[in-house]
């Protein structure tokens, strides 16, 4: 009721991704049914949105709704619906010159993500320059561009119109379209800059994001802990904003570290089984705080995160004409046709339960393509990568180590992630917290858990290194770690904390 076609966007988004991986009948029968209503209400024009043209400016209707709409098209049709292009080609005829296109960036609701539609839809087999010069004109803001390019921190938490907080994201992200479609620098220079200002003052500890919408402000660095921050879209937005990055500079480790952590410490994390996903990465007390309960009503960060869940598998694997990257660690499997022929690698891990990682090649004749592991910047040490049990080489964490040979049926690549627990002191508005610190072990962050439901004693006194000696694996709970002399708490991974009191700084 609030925001036509909404639900539709989030639907689509969520089926498309994943039939992109999983084939289903049931769920392409509803995802199909869905798109032929859709093409039965279209207007003369090619107009499709659920709601009226003259309310394209109330609440968020002409760029929050439009944006999952499209997102949500644009997934089906990678996921094989034939008639998704045509339809989106039809509606953005229309909106390329429509009468409303001079206030759609101030009066649209969060008028910035208006731009994110328009560039994806250019990238799309039916995309057309006016979709490039719609966006320059319209909703490109120069002014912006140079403070984010200047990285003043302004840019984001005083940002003049309408309320700043992680959906600026989304208004950044397509400047990486423009720089694709056009080679122009100045746009690759805000996304940039806006990337080093959101990871340097908007970031927690296990990567969500620590600028939200409402009434209240947050400064740089501020890392408010009570108040409402960390929401789940806000890391989906980060995690595609970095994917962008990755493609474009895929041997620079640490964007795919960002869309690591997202995933465990926020996506997963935020997952609540069939019950709904929650809004809120909230880092201290009690992970329903603020009547914060897993929804199942179309949140934006249901919505978004919906859209991640389906989307997952295309963040462990990216690829290049002369071979593959592996950047997640991953039960999986991927088949790459390269110049020089066909290769399928297979990874066998339970990891971050266990931390050993085998990879098999399987290819039908030898052949000779470049094979890139990534050595994460939480690497403790040097990793060491075996091909048939003989060591290659010695990575440096942070790093993508490049294995060129000509590869055989059956060759095994194999290595251990060095992953061990780091400590990492709070810094910011919650003077409560100075002092105290977060335990990571690789790219999980760990929260002290009162096993027995009471929300008391979560605070450990203890150096680093007495407490690391004191820490014992729980049997039979991986990732689980009690300490000598304390009864009833528990370090174990924030991904696995439901309802019982923790913290993230104990």
């Amino acid at each position: 009721q609030d925001l036509p076609g909404q639900e539709v966007g989030r639907f689509l988004m969520g089926a498309g991704n994943t039939l992109r991986w999983i084939e289903n009948d049931d769920l392409r029968d509803r995802m199909n049914k869905i798109v032929d209503v859709i093409d039965e209400c279209k207007e003369p024009d090619g107009y499709i949105m659920a709601y009226p043209k003259n309310r394209i400016f109330s609440g968020e209707y002409g760029a929050y709704t439009r944006s999952w709409v499209t997102h949500g098209l644009i997934e089906a049709g990678y996921a094989g619906n034939e008639k998704t292009f045509q339809l989106l080609r039809g509606f953005y005829d229309w909106f390329n010159t429509s009468v409303y296109l001079p206030e759609m960036l101030r009066r649209a609701g969060q008028g910035t993500q208006g731009i994110i539609p328009s560039t994806r839809v250019y990238f799309t087999p039916l995309g057309k320059p006016e979709d490039i010069y719609v966006v320059q004109q319209y909703f490109q803001e120069n002014y912006w561009m140079e403070q984010l390019a200047k990285r003043e921190p302004e840019a984001i938490w005083l940002y003049p119109y309408d309320r700043p907080h992680n959906y600026l994201i989304t208004g950044i992200e397509p400047y990486l379209d423009l720089y694709r479609a056009t080679g122009e620098k100045k746009y690759l220079d805000a996304a940039s800059g806006a990337w080093e200002l959101f990871h340097d003052n908007w970031e927690h500890i296990g990567g969500s994001i620590a600028i939200c919408e409402g009434t209240d402000l947050y400064p740089p660095k501020s890392y408010y802990l009570h108040r409402s921050t960390g929401e789940l879209c806000g890391s989906v937005f980060w995690s595609f904003f970095n994917q962008r990055f990755h493609l474009l500079y895929p041997e620079e480790e640490k964007y795919v570290a960002e869309i690591e952590k997202s995933i465990y410490n926020n996506l997963i994390a935020n997952q609540v089984g069939d019950k709904g996903i929650r809004y809120h990465s909230v880092l201290v007390d009690h992970k329903d705080v603020n009547s914060r309960q897993p929804f199942a009503m179309s949140t934006c960060c249901e919505g978004q995160g919906t859209r991640m869940i389906g989307a997952l598998p295309e963040f462990i694997y990216s690829v290049a004409d002369d071979g593959i990257y592996v950047d997640l660690f991953a039960p999986s499997s991927i088949t790459h046709r390269t110049g020089k022929g066909t290769i399928n690698l297979e990874m066998v891990t339970q990891f971050p339960y266990d931390n050993k990682v085998e990879l098999t090649v399987n290819t039908d004749n030898p052949i000779e393509v470049k094979i890139r592991i990534r050595i994460p910047s939480w690497a403790t040490e040097k990793m060491r990568v075996k091909v048939n049990g003989k060591t290659i080489v010695n990575g440096n964490p942070g790093t993508y180590i490049t294995l060129s040979r000509q590869w055989k049926n059956g060759d095994v690549i194999s290595f251990k992630l060095p992953a061990t627990f780091r400590t990492t002191q709070y810094e910011g508005e919650e003077k409560e917290y100075i002092g105290r610190f977060a335990l990571e072990y690789g790219p999980i962050l760990m929260a002290y858990v009162n096993t027995k439901g009471e929300k008391e004693n979560l605070t450990l006194k203890s150096d680093r290194d007495k407490l690391l000696k004191n820490m014992k694996p729980v049997p039979g709970k991986p990732l689980h770690f009690s300490v000598a002399g304390i009864t009833g708490f528990e370090f174990m991974p924030y991904f696995e904390v439901q309802d019982e009191p923790f913290t993230c700084f104990p």
